[in-house]
């Protein structure tokens, strides 16, 4: 009977060791094509981190045109619209919740032109000083005389901190409780920044200043970007501003009557930096170490307008992401007929 029991056993374990050699053997071969590969990669001076970054980023990734997100635009959030509708054309990440630098004077300039007459004369207060060594100025120096329009022409093209800080304690020392202090009506204005974007839809947008300089709550999103960016280009002021390649401010030092010069930063309106684009009429740079390099840009051909934004993207890739979304805009905005002709 031992006997009997043992032979039984031995039976029925061979179709298992049969199993489980087919699974060493699959295994194996597994792991000799992995091996394979990996040689290959290695032979061809393919680093691996490479490959694992493509994949991680492609799983990542939310667009509506993959191959296009991955392969041609660096920056990690971006978004193409009709400027006229406001239709969503192509979006990379566009809702992630990123820093923003100074893209964030859009919505700073927006309010400031609701808030006051163009040509109402400001006097520049003890804010400007506010200003860090390291944080871009338009030149601003506590006493000077500037016009409305001037003051937020410092802040847009020069991208002055000194400016948004002026325009947000001139701002909010009209809305804040009478005895204010200069800082608290800095912040009144703020809040008054996070009203205008719950109006407009922005719920995923946070400011804690009107400048842009990095805050761990200072976020927004590449569509809520496009958001603002489609609001503030139907203000025709903010519009002719944001157009001006330099423009002349009043002179530094108060008691002076000569003219001081601010230049555009947005190379796509410069024809002399080597990433002019035809037809662009704004909108707004960005940089910090946290943020990376940004851009709200816009242009208009043949009566159509498109808006991008690049959210954390390189020195130079910043005007090669926004030019290849201006085109991919563009090219997709031709009547058919167009299209059909140019494929």
């Amino acid at each position: 009977m031992m006997s009997e029991s043992i032979q039984h056993t031995s039976t029925k374990a061979k179709p298992m060791k049969r199993r489980g050699m087919r699974k060493l053997r699959i295994a194996a071969g597994v792991l000799m094509i992995g091996c394979g590969l990996l040689w290959i990669m290695q032979a061809m001076d393919f680093p691996i981190r490479t490959l694992y970054a493509m994949t991680v980023e492609r799983l990542q990734l939310h667009s509506n045109d993959h191959a296009f997100a991955a392969t041609k635009i660096e920056a990690e959030a971006a978004i193409v619209i009709n400027g006229k509708t406001g239709e969503t054309i192509f979006y990379k990440n566009d809702q992630e919740e990123l820093p923003m630098a100074s893209t964030t004077k859009m919505m700073t300039a927006l309010i400031a032109l609701d808030a006051m007459d163009a040509n109402s004369l400001i006097r520049v207060g003890s804010e400007v000083e506010w200003t860090g060594s390291e944080e871009s100025r338009a030149g601003l120096v506590e006493g000077q005389l500037l016009t409305w329009r001037e003051l937020i022409t410092a802040m847009m093209l020069p991208s002055g901190n000194d400016a948004a800080r002026t325009i947000a304690v001139q701002v909010g020392m009209q809305h804040a409780q009478a005895g204010s202090t200069r800082g608290e009506a800095y912040n009144v204005f703020v809040q008054m920044m996070n009203d205008r974007a719950k109006e407009l839809g922005m719920d995923h947008t946070h400011f804690t200043n009107p400048h842009g300089m990095h805050d761990p709550k200072h976020y927004t999103t590449a569509r809520d970007l496009a958001v603002l960016a489609l609001e503030a280009m139907k203000h025709e002021g903010f519009r002719q501003i944001v157009t001006e390649k330099r423009a002349s401010l009043s002179e530094g030092q108060a008691a002076s009557s000569h003219a001081m010069t601010v230049v555009n930063r947005n190379k796509l309106l410069q024809e002399d930096s080597g990433y002019y684009y035809e037809g662009a009429i704004g909108i707004k740079t960005g940089f910090t170490d946290q943020a990376g390099y940004c851009l709200v840009s816009s242009a208009e051909r043949d009566d159509e307008q498109i808006i991008a934004v690049v959210l954390h993207s390189t020195e130079l890739e910043v005007w090669t992401d926004s030019h290849m979304l201006l085109d991919y805009g563009f090219n997709r905005t031709k009547p058919k007929e167009e299209m059909d002709q140019s494929a």
